[in-house]
């Protein structure tokens, strides 16, 4: 069958998309942890301002 992958090939491939499945998870969730303590620090710094 033509596009069916077999033998350690299909192992190789489900290890590579769980691999990167982590990677990229982890990659999401550092940027928006960033994007939070970013947002953070302007709220902070706004509110400073109007004391």
């Amino acid at each position: 069958m033509a596009g069916v992958i077999t033998g350690s090939g299909q192992w190789a491939f489900v290890v590579a998309a769980y691999g990167m499945t982590i990677v990229l998870t982890g990659a999401v969730l550092w940027h928006s942890w960033y994007a939070m303590v970013k947002a953070e620090r302007r709220s902070d710094a706004l509110r400073k301002d109007r004391k």
